[in-house]
């Protein structure tokens, strides 16, 4: 079976100025909600083809609404409260700061909250599509919990949550990703790291469409034998704190027994751009030491903490990249 190389957007997307105007606006009072929603939609489909036009080959909405991976779920959800002033903590080392919620009872998800933007990209989109979600072990790390006993039982229920959200979303995606950057952090437990692994199955077991989880930030040697219990379809690594050889003597001695497998090869919290030739060539190294079906070629991080004006070049390079990978694994 040939290698199926794709270029994968990595999730978020900054943006576009026009509608930061109309959120502004609509945040003075000088916008009502439906002439939001008109520029939110016009803002999807422009950032949806602008990733078609860059070369992209697999999707996201570009998430245009979301303040921070957490906040769509914590503002919908039954069990949360947000803050009205102040909350905010700084998202691992980034230069960017969440809203963290307290859990003030049982978690209970409404209704399938991304569904309207995932349905939208639907329609509009040529190509396939993602869906990113938070996962449940970065979900209860990053929220104040102040109801429930034991992190098992909040950890159960924001997976049934997310559970439900995946399903609702997998009838128009191809893929769901679960984003989690806790599991390869060097300061959680590894019992909660096993704790949250077993959650992350129960997510993936409940949809039909492949489940990678994705991890960044830090490099998951220490922890890389413990994935291995992940039961989906595939792990994404951040290349930019993985050296190249140090993942492919880890991949040759313990395997990689998934179909897909997903490489952050871009830096997406820096606007320079990467070469080409040596990024495709490092790629196509690790490639030779693992047994998947597809490979997603993609940047280390979301996209929207990039300024707006480099977004494209940042894509177009991806896309060159995932080219030339292509390129060389056919010449092999």
């Amino acid at each position: 079976m040939r290698l199926k190389v794709v270029a994968s957007h990595p999730g978020g997307y900054p943006r576009p100025p026009e509608l930061r105007k109309s959120i502004d606006a609509y945040n003075a009072g000088k916008l009502d909600f439906t002439s939001l929603r008109s520029a939110w939609e016009r803002s999807t489909k422009r950032v949806i083809m602008e990733q078609v036009e860059e070369g992209l080959d697999l999707l996201t909405t570009g998430h245009l609404l979301w303040d921070d991976v957490f906040r769509p779920f914590v503002s919908t959800w039954e069990g949360f409260e947000l803050p009205e002033v102040g909350g905010y903590y700084r998202f691992y080392e980034l230069n960017f700061y969440y809203k963290r919620a307290k859990v003030k009872g049982p978690i209970y998800p409404l209704r399938p909250v991304t569904l309207g933007e995932h349905r939208l990209a639907y329609q509009v989109s040529p190509r396939p599509l993602k869906a990113h979600l938070p996962g449940p072990l970065t979900f209860a790390l990053h929220v104040d919990n102040q109801y429930y006993e034991r992190m098992e039982e909040l950890m159960s229920d924001l997976t049934s949550a997310l559970a439900y959200e995946a399903v609702a979303l997998s009838q128009y995606v191809d893929y769901i990703y679960l984003e989690e950057p806790a599991l390869v952090d060097p300061e959680v437990p590894a019992e909660a790291k096993q704790l949250g692994i077993e959650y992350i199955n129960v997510i993936a077991q409940a949809v039909d469409v492949p489940v990678v989880v994705k991890t960044y930030f830090k490099n998951p040697e220490n922890v890389y034998e413990m994935l291995l219990d992940l039961s989906v379809d595939g792990i994404g690594f951040d290349m930019t704190s993985w050296n190249y050889d140090d993942a492919k003597a880890t991949f040759s001695e313990y395997g990689y027994p998934y179909p897909i497998i997903e490489f952050g090869v871009t830096d997406a919290l820096n606007v320079k751009l990467e070469h080409i030739e040596e990024t495709a060539a490092k790629t196509l190294n690790l490639i030779e030491e693992v047994d998947a079906n597809e490979v997603h070629v993609s940047a280390s991080y979301r996209y929207d903490v990039l300024p707006y004006s480099y977004i494209r070049k940042k894509m177009r390079r991806l896309a060159e990249i995932a080219f030339k990978l292509r390129e060389l694994v056919n010449e092999g």
